[in-house]
Formats: structure tokens, sequence, C-alpha cells
């Protein structure tokens, strides 16, 4: 675990509680892992800006499982009584599921913290025997 939860708690004023947080926090770490293979092992830097990212992500997770769990997976927008009408919030796109729309929101969340890094970046890099590197595109 990358991130403790006292540090989620006390650093970055999460709000989930620690069984939450847990589970949501391997999905996290899972999913920043996989945004960043390609630029070496993220989890080998000690940042704030990384345990940031990887709490941001942890909260979209639980938010998404929560409503996975309740109404179908769909968040009520207006609801009357009389007649009994629900309207519900529909943020995905024809076709989308839940899982990419989660992911999008995912990437959002994890984004402004791991663009100033340069984890994000695309670029290759490669180096020589003598350890020297070049960045190209």
């Amino acid at each position: 675990m990358y991130v403790t939860y006292s540090y989620y708690k006390e650093q970055y004023a999460g709000s989930l509680p620690e069984e939450e947080f847990i589970k949501a926090e391997r999905w996290s770490e899972a999913y920043i892992r996989n945004l960043t293979y390609i630029r070496g092992d993220i989890f080998a830097s000690d940042l704030d800006m990384i345990r940031d990212a990887v709490c941001a992500g942890a909260e979209v997770y639980a938010s998404y499982r929560r409503k996975q769990e309740s109404n179908n997976g769909m968040q009520i927008k207006s609801e009357s009584t009389d007649g009994y009408s629900v309207t519900y919030v529909n943020e995905q796109t024809d076709g989308q599921t839940l899982e990419e729309l989660m992911q999008k929101k995912a990437y959002e969340a994890v984004k402004m913290y791991l663009l100033p890094t340069g984890w994000l970046s695309r670029k290759v890099r490669c180096c020589d025997d003598n350890k020297q590197c070049c960045n190209s595109l």
C-alpha cells in the first residue's frame, strides 16, 4: 500500500471510511501503474503529488462503487411523489459503460497531480551503457 490511511485522512483530508479506502486505494494504485508503466515504477518515487493522485483516484473509484450498488448505477436527478416520477442523472454517453466513465473520471482526477511530475508523458526515454539518457518522441 503506497498511501496510508493516516496520510489520506490527515494530509489529503479525505472522508472515506478506512475499509472502503483500502479497497479503493488498491484499485487506484493499479490504475495509476497502468497509466505510467512505460516510464518505470512510479511507486519507487516518494512524492506527495503521487500520494495525492492515488487518493484522488481512490475517491473516484469509491464513488462509482457506491453508485453501482444503489439505483443500478444511476443517480437520481429529480423525483415526484404524487405521480411517482423519477428522473436519473446520466453522465454516460451512448454505448459508454459505467466502468469506462469511471476510468475517464479517474484520469481527470489523477492527471492534475501527475502531469507536473512528468509521469504522464508519452515520450520514449532511451539510455546508453554509460547511463547517458535522451528523450525523443
